[in-house]
């Protein structure tokens, strides 16, 4: 993420691979920064900001809200864990984990990426980060 005082005001930029994003304090001075943009590069301008890698994005007067639920039921059901019962409490306190005791799991593809789905899910998520780091 890039912030940067400009003759277009302050703007934020945010790029990732082939996507753009421009956010900042002033219609105009975004506006005239996407037409500066459009003359040097090839782009389209796609509007409001609605997803964003697998982030939902809801614009509203009271701020910005930042969702995964989609991606979340995409990944329960991927996984066949839609009927899977929900706890508060996702792992018990002063748990030891120890990667010498259980069975060994001769491929570990889908486990590795239940993990990075769960690291994704860290970004609105916050409270999973502790149970992530403890198993990845």
């Amino acid at each position: 993420m890039n912030v940067k005082k400009t003759n277009y005001g302050i703007v934020i930029i945010v790029i990732y691979v082939d996507d753009l994003i421009v956010r900042g304090y002033s219609d105009i001075n975004i506006s005239d920064l996407k037409k500066l943009l459009k003359q040097k590069f090839e782009m389209k301008d796609l509007g409001k900001l609605h997803y964003f890698l697998g982030i939902e994005v809801i614009q509203s007067p009271n701020g910005i809200w930042l969702l995964q639920r989609q991606y979340a039921l995409n990944k329960l059901s991927e996984y066949g864990m839609t009927s899977c019962k929900s706890i508060s409490i996702p792992l018990e306190q002063n748990v030891k984990l120890s990667a010498d005791e259980g069975d060994l799991v001769e491929d570990t593809t889908m486990y590795k990426h239940i993990v990075g789905s769960l690291i994704h899910m860290t970004n609105t998520r916050p409270y999973l980060s502790f149970m992530v780091g403890m198993v990845n």
